[in-house]
């Protein structure tokens, strides 16, 4: 029994295959054409406006990334200047160094490794000192011994310091100029003053006859006396042994801690060591401290 669908398909194919007529000829012409013809080029993909903008971003950030890479050059020449957060050092001339100090309370250290970056054997201290004597160099010298290799005539060295400060700036830098080939040498030993924190020994107090400020008031006095107005003022104290002329030659030295004179001797010198302390100068008797050899 015929499907009515295969006799709908067949109606709509009135070719047969008796009518196909093409020559074995006609058809190799035609595989060869087919086969010889250049295919046509695929249409160019278009780009995302988005891989686009991702690709400039990427150039952009290694152009960036460039200019923070700075490579020195072989032939930079010495190093003029070096900082840090303690002091700032710049080369004003042939072995002359100008210092400005920042941080006075730094790290020892930090001041240290600051000159060696130049090739300096520079020990810069910052001490505490007495009232109004702040911002002064108190001293400047070799740090080593003479090593022999110095030329004839000895090594030099000179100093400069620029140390005003506007009365009502609490705080200002520090500046000292330092010269010589002898900061090559021999080193340095540099000691400047600064303001002493609430107790802190003055390094610049030194036994000195007479008293130091006058409003202290106990030279002449007895022992005694002096210990009774020091408690009384809430001072501590130490005494120290000494002897000196009236042209103010002579030497001193101090006494063991918590040592004391006989009541009854007399008081020749008294200054301030700290702001809290005071320093009491008596004429050495027998049997009194000797000097320490170690200091």
């Amino acid at each position: 029994m015929t499907n009515p669908v295969d006799e709908l398909v067949a109606s709509l194919n009135p070719v047969r295959d008796d009518d196909i007529t093409t020559s074995d000829e006609t058809a190799r012409a035609l595989l060869t054409a087919i086969t010889t013809e250049t295919p046509p080029a695929p249409a160019p993909r278009r780009r995302s406006r988005l891989h686009l903008r991702f690709a400039a971003l990427a150039v952009a950030t290694v152009a960036a990334a460039a200019a923070f890479i700075v490579f020195p050059g072989r032939d930079s020449g010495p190093l003029r200047s070096y900082a840090n957060a303690a002091v700032q050092i710049d080369v004003t001339g042939k072995d002359e160094y100008a210092v400005e100090v920042k941080d006075a309370y730094a790290d020892q250290r930090e001041f240290r490794e600051a000159f060696a970056k130049f090739g300096l054997d520079v020990r810069l201290s910052i001490v505490p000192v007495s009232p109004g004597e702040e911002r002064r160099l108190i001293r400047v010298g070799p740090l080593h011994a003479p090593t022999g290799d110095e030329p004839a005539g000895g090594v030099t060295g000179t100093s400069d310091t620029d140390l005003k400060c506007p009365p009502d700036q609490g705080a200002c830098p520090l500046r000292v100029t330092l010269g010589g080939a002898m900061f090559h040498l021999e080193g340095a030993d540099v000691v400047l003053g600064r303001r002493a924190r609430p107790g802190e020994l003055y390094q610049d107090a030194t036994p000195e006859p007479g008293d130091r400020p006058k409003s202290l008031r106990l030279t002449g006095r007895t022992v005694d006396q002096a210990l009774v107005d020091l408690d009384r003022r809430g001072l501590t104290w130490a005494f120290s042994l000494g002897e000196f002329k009236p042209d103010g030659s002579g030497s001193s030295w101090n006494a063991p801690a918590n040592w004391r004179p006989a009541g009854d001797r007399r008081i020749t010198g008294a200054w301030m060591r700290s702001s809290a302390s005071v320093g009491l100068l008596v004429t050495p008797e027998p049997g009194d401290p000797a000097p320490d050899p170690n200091n």
